[in-house]
């Protein structure tokens, strides 16, 4: 069988280590791959978010309240806030450099999370570390 691009990308992002080759396949057909320029904006703190990110190529800057929170290297992933309780970006995301991302629009990312309960636990857990972060960085 050749070898899928779009399936060793994804089985190299930390959120979807312990996926089977089976739930790749489901999550890599759920959502599409695209290439931005640097200096794109992807999402923008405090309008509605519609879309999960993951980051295969390139880097990209969070930035909440105007501040930089952190940058975003290949594997890591955002949007799924607001994929989760569909309210406003809670952060703005702009690309440092040119980048290939991996995207879902909410019905896909609930599709995929529907089927796999690791996988929403994992979301869940990182989406709970991420929002500590934050709240640890405000005080």
């Amino acid at each position: 069988m050749a070898a899928d691009p779009k399936l060793d990308a994804l089985s190299r992002v930390p959120l979807f280590a312990h996926c089977s080759r089976r739930e790749l396949q489901f999550i890599a057909k759920e959502g599409d791959e695209v290439s931005v320029p640097a200096g794109k904006t992807l999402t923008r703190q405090g309008r509605p978010g519609d879309t999960f990110y993951v980051l295969l190529e390139g880097e990209a800057e969070v930035k909440v309240d105007g501040k930089r929170r952190r940058v975003l290297k290949p594997g890591d992933f955002f949007g799924e806030i607001s994929m989760i309780d569909r309210g406003l970006a809670t952060a703005t995301v702009t690309t440092l450099t040119s980048a290939r991302l991996f995207v879902m629009s909410h019905a896909q990312f609930r599709d995929a999370i529907k089927t796999n309960e690791q996988l929403m636990i994992r979301v869940l857990m990182a989406m709970g570390e991420r929002l500590r972060g934050d709240l640890a960085a405000t005080r």
